[in-house]
């Protein structure tokens, strides 16, 4: 089992002759029960992490060919991979239904008929993951990882310090955030930058996002608020930590977005955007902050990146910011080509207004580049 990490949701509901909920996948009113709350629940939290809806199949009728009554049984979601092929089966459960070993034997059946590697049971607050072994037995796991589903800390409430003189609560936010690689002692890195980005990703009080907000290109439809999430690079690292969590779209394509601060190596910081979709857990952008420039008139950092890319020319980055028509990034910094990203303020003169700007851009270039890796790896 593993602590909760599924987001409250309330489905649309309509009323006739009996009540019903709006599907999320099927995009029709269906008869609510609570197994089907569930299911609603764990359908948003799949399409917030990318899952498109040609992916999720739901009530898949299969015949068990050894019944004599011809029985059929049916998954409640499959998540279906590039190849076609059942990835993960996942059964629901109301609420007050404990998981345990009659569930697991009832999902096992699911998915040996679907040939299915793995399996997650849910109630909505508990849940449970089964792997397959060399042996085709289904064995209980502690992570899903198809979906990056592991146990998580709790994501709490953060209560931003007045200003960076405010050690007392600076203190109590490092405690708060909870996260080893701020609370790291020994570690040198620029705290001040990330208050700022903090402040911009989760202070809903202070940066009071006015949503939808469209910027050069990129429309930032929904704050989904933050969760930990754990996601790699290219090389076989990766970051664990409390990422902020969007709904974005650039020409039509609807993206979830996720944006956080991570340390690298030591005294270095990471700017960090992951464009989520099904089997991509890698970021779309890591940007080292040794590039970016301190203005203390203007109370701010110039963020800029060098455009390099794992494998792809950096000429092809910089064409492809100009076909998504932000070639007005493309700026000379110290000799060379850098992409400037914008300003981003100090955490005690952080609005909406001055962050807006940042934010977007980040997202915009992280999605242009998740689209030319895709183009370059068709």
């Amino acid at each position: 089992m593993t602590e909760n990490f599924l987001p409250d949701f309330q489905p649309t509901t309509t009323h006739g002759t009996e009540k019903t909920i709006q599907c999320l996948v099927r995009d029709k009113a269906i008869r609510v029960t609570p197994e089907e709350r569930v299911r609603q629940r764990v359908l948003n939290w799949l399409m917030r992490k990318g899952w498109r809806k040609e992916k999720l199949r739901l009530e898949e009728n299969y015949t068990l060919v050894s019944d004599p009554a011809r029985f059929r049984i049916r998954p409640d979601i499959e998540l279906i991979d590039d190849a076609d092929n059942v990835l993960v089966v996942v059964e629901c459960k109301r609420e007050k239904v404990p998981l345990g070993e009659c569930v697991d034997q009832q999902a096992i059946a699911y998915a040996r008929k679907a040939r299915a590697k793995w399996i997650w049971t849910t109630n909505g607050n508990s849940h449970g993951f089964l792997k397959t072994t060399e042996k085709e037995k289904y064995q209980p796991v502690g992570t899903l990882e198809p979906l990056g589903v592991f146990s998580d800390p709790p994501v709490a409430e953060l209560e931003f310090p007045g200003n960076i003189d405010d050690h007392d609560g600076i203190k109590r936010y490092w405690e708060t955030l909870n996260d080893p690689q701020f609370l790291d002692e020994g570690r040198e890195y620029d705290r001040r930058f990330v208050l700022a980005i903090h402040r911009v990703l989760f202070d809903r009080q202070t940066v009071k996002k006015e949503l939808p907000f469209s910027h050069g290109g990129v429309h930032i439809l929904e704050d989904c608020g933050s969760a930990w999430h754990k996601f790699g690079n290219r090389k076989g690292g990766g970051y664990h930590t409390r990422y902020a969590d969007f709904i974005a779209a650039t020409r039509g394509r609807v993206e979830a977005v996720s944006v956080a601060v991570n340390c690298w190596r030591r005294g270095g910081l990471r700017l960090c955007v992951v464009v989520r979709k099904p089997k991509r857990s890698h970021h779309a952008l890591q940007l080292n902050t040794d590039l970016c420039e301190r203005v203390d008139e203007t109370r701010s950092w110039r963020i800029y990146h060098d455009g390099r890319m794992s494998k792809i020319r950096t000429s092809d980055v910089f064409e492809a910011v100009i076909e998504a028509g932000a070639g007005r990034w493309i700026t000379q910094a110290n000799g060379k080509d850098r992409v400037f990203l914008g300003d981003l303020p100090d955490a005690d003169a952080a609005n909406w207004e001055k962050s807006r700007g940042i934010l977007a851009n980040l997202v915009h270039y992280a999605i242009i580049r998740t689209n030319l890796r895709e183009a370059k790896s068709r």
